[in-house]
């Protein structure tokens, strides 16, 4: 039988293993500012070494984060087909494929130079602009067919038509590609709370 102060202790052990270290955060060295890091957004993680883009933080310890990477895992998918070439004859072609491997790579606190997050958290507002600026491109592309039609007056009504363009699309495409860099060199320390 298990005594009131050995019960005591494992609720407690387990008290602390599951309330410790649920949040990282980011504070700033001169005024001890925080900023917490959501594990649910993508963040650009550069390191001594490497810049890591677009990665989420799946996991974290009191002095490292874990994040999801591509591993090669030394083995190659070869894919094989037949076909028919310009005598008639049958020809088998053969490419090689690399497989690859979904692995965790932990990353130490004091490896990380700066990392990067988007300012908005759902970017999908962004294309229809961006649908805007790639048809700013294409008519970039059908100016002589219009210049050759109307003339003189032709090119500046159409380039009147790209300025506008240009001008509502510009402007949401910079602000929503936009992102806050944390230095952790310079202004940043990475913390668990």
């Amino acid at each position: 039988m298990i005594s009131k102060l050995n019960f005591i202790i494992v609720i407690l052990f387990s008290l602390t293993s599951v309330l410790g270290q649920n949040k990282l955060l980011l504070v700033k060295k001169n005024n001890s500012k925080k900023k917490y890091l959501s594990l649910e957004r993508p963040y650009d993680i550069k390191t001594q070494d490497t810049v890591f883009l677009n990665k989420e933080i799946i996991g974290f310890t009191d002095s490292s984060v874990f994040i999801p990477f591509f591993k090669y895992s030394g083995k190659d998918t070869i894919f094989t087909y037949n076909r028919i070439n310009q005598k008639g004859k049958d020809s088998v072609y053969q490419y090689k494929s690399p497989v690859y491997l979904i692995d965790t790579l932990e990353i130490l606190f004091s490896q990380i130079q700066s990392i990067k997050k988007d300012w908005f958290k759902n970017r999908q507002w962004i294309s229809p602009f961006a649908h805007l600026a790639l048809g700013a491109a294409l008519g970039v592309v059908a100016l002589p067919f219009y210049a050759i039609n109307e003339g003189a007056k032709g090119i500046k009504e159409w380039a009147v038509f790209e300025a506008v363009l240009i001008g509502i699309s510009a402007p949401p495409i910079f602000i929503g590609t936009r992102k806050t860099k944390y230095d952790l060199n310079k202004k940043w320390i990475l913390r668990t709370e």
